[in-house]
């Protein structure tokens, strides 16, 4: 039921247009050469969304071609070690290999969802569960604790709850959320991994304090994690303190309970050996999804 976002610069580097006084800082009219400026991330979603880069179709449609290759053709055998060498990529020469890693429209989803949530990058599986999986297994670590909301969505309450503690001996403490002291008390100091809430719970709507949630996880060496499922573009997690944000394109993103698929944004330290925990859950093309055992 959730997707991953990562907050670094969002994943708009194919064919970016020449440096311009975009809006992302000011240039005060000045012509002079300047030292280079980290980028501003758009306060409001819905112009950072507006903004983002936008794919046309192959022969020019307004809307972008739906990808439904698995694998890519690489004409030059040089290309094909540049690739695996991560010399080339979908960032760096428009080249994929093998839709498991990235195809073009996945991509493009995941740069919208990245621009909506103000964060880094974001990457899309097959199912919400799938990336809510990916991400706990990524930050949490085998005997690892997380410290939870009691008002969860049913699959990651279970998943919490009843497999990875048989699987991994990860345990999971269950709180009320907007409870600053009884969050504090949760924490196990060295222990707990990630403290996890959804923005708006899924069915009761209970509001997650996420600020507060953030200064508390911080405190204790700890990643937030919230399900931004429920709120997209009316609350930003990741500019309130959120590390991952996580998103069930069945429901809003989709709006016609016609996709199942994940979506996790994130910060920069979390994407290296994130990826890879990724790869087995990654979503295939848009519109469709794969299994996920």
């Amino acid at each position: 039921m959730a997707h991953v976002l990562a907050a670094a610069e969002p994943l708009t580097l194919l064919k970016r247009p020449p440096p311009q006084n975009d809006g992302f800082g000011d240039d005060n009219g000045s012509t002079e050469e300047k030292a280079p400026k980290a980028r501003r991330r758009e306060s409001d979603p819905a112009a950072a969304l507006a903004a983002a880069r936008h794919e046309f179709g192959e022969h020019g449609g307004v809307n972008m071609s739906i990808e439904a290759s698995a694998t890519f053709t690489v004409m030059e055998p040089d290309t094909m070690r540049r690739l695996f060498t991560g010399e080339l990529g979908p960032e760096r020469g428009d080249l994929y290999i093998y839709s498991r890693h990235f195809n073009p429209t996945v991509l493009a989803l995941g740069r919208q969802m990245a621009a909506l949530e103000g964060t880094e990058a974001a990457y899309c599986t097959a199912s919400g569960m799938s990336a809510i999986s990916c991400v706990l297994m990524q930050l949490v670590g085998a005997g690892g604790h997380v410290v939870a909301s009691r008002c969860l969505y049913g699959g990651t309450h279970a998943l919490l709850s009843r497999f990875l503690p048989r699987t991994s001996g990860v345990q999971a403490t269950f709180v009320d959320a907007d409870d600053e002291a009884a969050v504090r008390a949760a924490i196990r100091p060295g222990e707990t991994r990630v403290v996890y809430v959804e923005t708006m719970s899924n069915p009761t709507l209970a509001v997650a304090d996420i600020p507060m949630l953030a200064r508390v996880a911080h405190e204790a060496g700890a990643k937030l994690v919230v399900d931004n499922t429920f709120t997209p573009v009316v609350v930003s997690p990741a500019r309130l303190g959120a590390d991952i944000v996580v998103h069930s394109v069945s429901k809003f993103i989709s709006g016609g309970a016609d996709i199942i698929a994940g979506k996790d944004a994130h910060i920069q330290e979390v994407l290296p050996s994130y990826v890879a925990c990724m790869f087995h859950a990654r979503m295939q093309r848009q519109g469709t999804a794969t299994a996920v055992a």
